[in-house]
């Protein structure tokens, strides 16, 4: 079981390019968006983990600037909220966005639910944000990266026409995702 929900991040080529279209693009969009929910939540635990280390392992001014962020649970969850429809537009916004420029490349014609799957099974890689100081941009190139790779696999095309969207995106990656999840 766990292998099967890893598939997708362990070996995206070979996924992708079998063309699962198990879940709907509602399907697909409720995933992304419960990521996106869950990270401040996971932010919340690390900085717990972290609290509970003590000053022998980390200087005190390194914990308080690290995880200055902290909120409690009931904060999160309203702020989390008020953000869905936000991610869910987003997350549909990007996907038209990436779809046009794959379209505009000249990328073979796969739908728009095959882009849009794409999109948001790399949403997890935005986990990554939870680690201090490098944690984002890690994330986003993370994120472009597995994009990529999925969109190549899913739209059956050349590397010559997904790298120019993809790396046309990730300007609107980068300044989501610093806004988002700093």
């Amino acid at each position: 079981m766990p292998v099967t929900l890893l598939e997708p991040y362990l070996r995206p080529t070979k996924f992708f390019s079998a063309q699962h279209s198990s879940r709907s693009l509602l399907g697909n969009l409720l995933f992304a968006v419960t990521v996106f929910a869950s990270i401040p939540f996971l932010r919340i635990g690390l900085g717990n983990i972290v609290g509970m280390l003590g000053e022998r392992y980390f200087d005190p001014h390194v914990v308080i600037f690290a995880f200055s962020l902290w909120q409690t649970p009931l904060a999160a969850a309203q702020q989390q909220v008020m953000l869905v429809p936000f991610y869910a537009i987003g997350l549909l916004l990007f996907g038209i966005w990436l779809h046009g420029l794959l379209w505009l490349a000249g990328g073979k014609k796969a739908s728009f639910t095959a882009t849009m799957q794409c999109v948001c099974y790399a949403a997890p890689c935005f986990c990554l944000t939870i680690f201090p100081y490098s944690g984002t941009l890690t994330a986003e190139v993370y994120f472009s990266i597995f994009l990529a790779y999925s969109l190549r696999a899913t739209h059956d095309t050349r590397w010559s026409r997904v790298l120019p969207a993809v790396a046309l995106s990730f300007p609107v990656v980068f300044i989501v995702g610093n806004l988002l999840f700093p």
